[in-house]
């Protein structure tokens, strides 16, 4: 072994006993390691709140620039002590503008919790509240007793509550969106708040002067290179001359983000500071790229793997028209569609769609393969709520059945169905991925007849309506309903197995297997029906962020045929689930039991389910 080889070896072998030494003598010594040894990088292990009734543990750590350790191994919380004597200034300053001017900091505490981690035991006395005894609100417009009364609902502060910072502060917000929705954007608002640090109570007075009555003025447009100003101005619906309305410029920025042709979207009234009543508009805006790429992969327990590619073109050829070819892959479905959307069809809210593509579906009982075309036209009545009506040409073809062969559902039978449809969707939630508040209705109906040149006949029809409730800060209670039926047609006698009704699994009712309630074959397989009832109450409540727990019944039931369905057929399932909740959507976990199953039945009574987003 050559000196050099030697001198290396040694060289590994005695810095990390070095090492393991100093940070040994570290430990020893608490949170104070002796002179000249390294500090070690304290973790903060966990954060505890004693004392605090009304502010929850959770707020107050948001505003604390220490934080805590998510996960122990993945992510570090470093302590510091400058940060932390920051913190311990802010509680109190975060305390008096919620309202608790008597509020005082007992003890903190940092103790050692194995290892390099500490965890932090703040001690506090929150006191009593100041609460609003009583608020003035004077008004000189033309309607003042009215809108005095209505403004009085919606500022945040109310008599009897407690009297914070922030909703003091938007009193003058909300009056500004209201006067200004009415046409007096220069109004004046006064305020003035009394707090009485020894009765705990607050007064606030609000005088109001609406100014005079204002229009729009000439609108100019910035910014734009390759989308044309036509395109943008046709979003305003307002128009120089008319009476000034605020809620009409921030609808109109929110139409011109949706186009997804901007980065930054910023329309400004001007001369608010001037004598004059006509007052300009300036749209300034930034574009964003033309083309995009999306790529996406999950994984649920029904589908197992799953990948999204997306391409989309939009301003296509001008006109703010779009163009999107979206790939997707699973074990069930393998799609690639094209969709083509030309915008401001023959009004201001209408478009039209062209969807066309090629679809296998690998399902339980069938593998059906399908070429379609769908041209529609879809218009929007009000925010949220749209309908289409269109045409649905298919070219099917069945590959595999599994179940008993019947007069529509053989192997390697094809069938071209030719089909009027329409759909209304209805939605008025705060979230698309994970709402908690409003409803949403879907609604769709199809009729396939041969006098299209379809070779079955049907009137198919579904409803599904949601229903999302806040329950103050213990969660939400959500319901869903849905209802569908098919009426074969003319000479049909049989819909074929593709178009049938299913129910069971992840989204449906979760007590049962992927599409295995209803029907089913001798050997399991689920049949499908004409009829379908399926519904589901679920609160949903938090344990501790960004984890959720939920606990849920569903119920459903699948008729054969449209005039068997039976109250006594209909099957009840329970269960409980866990979600993470994610920027893209919750990760769902969910085992639901059959409370009454069929007899005869080859399947667990539990069923667990993986996923991506709510059930409903």
């Amino acid at each position: 072994m050559n000196h050099k080889f030697r001198a290396s070896a040694l060289f590994f072998l005695f810095v990390p006993l070095l090492w393991a030494g100093g940070a040994f003598a570290a430990k020893s010594n608490g949170l104070r390691p002796s002179a000249g040894a390294p500090k070690p990088r304290l973790q903060v292990l966990k954060i505890t709140f004693q004392g605090n009734k009304s502010i929850a543990s959770s707020t107050l750590k948001e505003i604390m620039g220490t934080r805590e350790k998510k996960f122990r191994w993945f992510f570090k919380a470093p302590f510091h002590e400058k940060v932390f004597a920051q913190d311990l200034k802010r509680i109190p300053e975060f305390y008096e503008s919620q309202g608790f001017y008597h509020m005082r900091l007992l003890s903190d505490e940092v103790l050692r919790a194995g290892g390099d981690n500490v965890k932090i035991i703040i001690r506090l006395h929150e006191g009593p509240p100041v609460l609003v005894s009583r608020i003035t609100l004077s008004i000189d417009g033309p309607c003042p007793e009215k809108w005095r009364k209505r403004l009085l609902r919606i500022i945040p502060l109310k008599v009897g509550k407690r009297f914070t910072t922030p909703d003091y502060r938007d009193i003058e917000k909300f009056a500004g969106i209201f006067l200004g929705a009415r046409g007096y954007p220069k109004a004046k608002i006064e305020m003035r708040a009394l707090v009485n640090k020894s009765t705990n109570r607050a007064t606030v007075t609000v005088g109001i002067r609406v100014g005079p009555v204002c229009t729009f003025g000439p609108i100019r447009v910035e910014g734009n290179r390759s989308v044309s100003s036509r395109v943008i101005l046709r979003e305003l619906k307002f128009c120089p001359g008319e009476r000034f309305d605020g809620k009409k410029i921030d609808a109109a920025r929110q139409r011109l983000f949706s186009l997804d042709l901007f980065q930054f979207v910023d329309i400004s009234v001007e001369d608010l500071d001037k004598k004059t009543t006509v007052l300009p508009i300036r749209i300034l805006v930034k574009e964003a790229k033309k083309e995009t790429i999306r790529l996406g992969v999950g994984y649920g327990t029904e589908d197992q793997f799953r990948g999204l590619a997306q391409y989309e073109i939009r301003n296509f050829f001008g006109d703010a028209r779009r163009l999107q070819v979206n790939a997707k892959a699973s074990s069930i479905v393998q799609l690639l569609e094209g969709q083509f959307t030309q915008p401001y069809f023959l009004n201001t809210t209408g478009a039209l769609i062209l969807d066309g593509g090629v679809m296998r579906e690998s399902q339980v009982s069938f593998e059906n393969l399908k070429t379609y075309l769908q041209p529609r036209y879809q218009y929007a009545w009000s925010k949220g709520l749209l309908s289409y009506w269109g045409y649905n040409f298919e070219a099917n073809y069945l590959n595999d059945v599994v179940i008993p062969p019947s007069p529509t559902d053989q192997v390697h039978q094809a069938y071209f169905v030719s089909s009027l449809i329409t759909g209304t969707t209805w939605d008025r939630v705060d979230s698309i991925v994970n709402p908690s508040r409003g409803f949403r209705v879907l609604q769709y109906a199809e009729w396939a007849s041969n006098y299209f040149g379809s070779q079955v006949n049907y009137l198919k029809f579904s409803v599904d309506g949601r229903a999302y409730v806040p329950v103050s800060k213990y969660g939400t209670f959500a319901a869903r309903l849905k209802y569908g039926a098919i009426e074969p047609l003319g000479d049909t006698s049989e819909v074929p197995i593709f178009k049938r009704f299913f129910s069971g699994g992840a989204d449906s009712v979760r007590g049962y297997p992927y599409q295995r309630l209803g029907p089913l074959a001798p050997d399991g397989n689920p049949i499908g029906g004409m009829e379908l009832l399926e519904g589901s109450l679920e609160f949903r409540f938090p344990i501790k962020k960004p984890l959720e727990g939920a606990i849920f019944s569903d119920f459903g039931n699948v008729a054969p045929t449209l005039n068997s369905f039976s109250w006594q057929d209909t099957r009840y399932t329970a269960g409980v689930g866990v979600r993470y909740l994610t920027l893209v959507g919750p990760l769902r976990f969910d085992v639901g039991y059959e409370l009454n199953p069929p007899e005869h039945v080859s399947f667990a009574p539990y069923q667990f389910y993986f996923s991506i987003g709510q059930a409903f």
